[in-house]
């Protein structure tokens, strides 16, 4: 129960201070990062809440985020490596 309202209460936190720091520096980071495409009016809204879900979730339980992070890491890395080999093997020419 403890750690629900400690996740409960980093997440209000981390969103009142992600809302407010959309016209500033957070808001600028994410449009920087965003394709113009999958912009829409509800930016704010999803941001905002994921940065607060994926905050809030590290200070309760950093070890599982890092072992998370780590493992997306490692799949990442030998997808990329999959898809380097195959476009090597690949025949692109007649």
């Amino acid at each position: 129960m403890t750690v629900t309202v400690i996740w409960l209460i980093a997440f209000a936190v981390i969103l009142f201070l992600t809302w407010k720091g959309w016209e500033g520096a957070f808001g600028q980071f994410v449009e920087r990062r965003m394709p113009r495409v999958l912009r829409s009016q509800d930016d704010r809204w999803v941001w905002c809440v994921a940065a607060a879900v994926l905050g809030a979730t590290c200070i309760v339980k950093p070890v599982s985020m890092l072992l998370t992070v780590l493992l997306l890491l490692l799949a990442g890395w030998v997808m990329a490596r999959l898809v380097c080999w195959g476009m090597s093997k690949a025949r692109l020419h007649k």
